[in-house]
């Protein structure tokens, strides 16, 4: 017999401002790149060279929308660890309350997916310009490739290090874009073959673990932090 549950509106609420003061202590100090704007016009007539004018300038414009990125990430992470702390809390009251923050927690785990790894392809634009490896920006994939063409041994080292790091939370990433999404139970029926015939198996779907998905949300966040710091430390010009 299907069970029909009804959220009501009132069962939706922001952060409150405790929640959001002890999540935020548990964010990992995420470094940003301190970079002047230099306008492009007023370097070029000040007998800079055309290109590279545009390319200071550009240089300030991607690490703004970095900043940008980073900063909706971690706002992000806010959300979905708030509505993870409470459906935990929730786990052994009646009502529809748990409902509700099952729902929100699903819905932010994916938004924080498509944040982090939108993060990720941005930074490879700005390191892209900064080291002026001409690659066309519809083109960037932060990949092994990408990382071979980087002129700084250490920048290498760290994205190396942070891609073997993150390997499998991009595997998540990928299922929520492209695939059967991970989130929702997977019902579908499967076919078994056999050598002497054919059957449809209807097994029980696997129940979803919403520890395992915090716990690599945490990941992520802690090597982003890794990442990015250790950028902070090296000269990249």
């Amino acid at each position: 017999m299907k069970t029909e549950i009804i959220l009501k509106s009132d069962s939706f609420s922001y952060p409150t401002k405790a929640e959001r003061k002890e999540i935020k202590k548990r964010i990992p100090k995420i470094s940003r790149l301190d970079i002047a704007y230099i306008s492009a016009f007023i370097d070029f007539i000040e007998n800079s060279e055309i290109e590279n004018a545009i390319t200071k300038e550009d240089i300030y414009w991607w690490n703004n929308c970095l900043n940008n990125r980073i900063g909706k990430l971690n706002e992000t992470y806010i959300y979905t660890a708030t509505h993870y702390q409470r459906l935990e809390r929730s786990k052994l009251h009646e009502g529809n309350q748990k409902h509700t923050d099952k729902v929100l927690f699903e819905y932010y785990v994916e938004i924080f997916y498509y944040y982090f790894f939108s993060t990720r392809d941005v930074l490879g634009q700005l390191l892209n310009i900064m080291f002026d490896l001409r690659i066309d920006e519809t083109k960037i994939h932060l990949n092994q490739n990408f990382i071979d063409k980087i002129k700084s041994e250490n920048i290498r080292f760290e994205l190396k290090k942070f891609l073997e790091n993150t390997r499998d939370s991009y595997n998540i990433r990928n299922a929520f874009n492209h695939r059967f999404t991970p989130i929702h139970r997977d019902n579908r029926a499967k076919k078994i073959i056999t050598k002497q015939e054919k059957s449809i198996s209807f097994g029980t779907a696997e129940e979803i673990h919403i520890e395992d998905y915090i716990s690599d949300i945490e990941n992520l966040m802690k090597h982003l932090s890794i990442l990015l710091n250790g950028v902070d430390k090296l000269n990249i010009e």
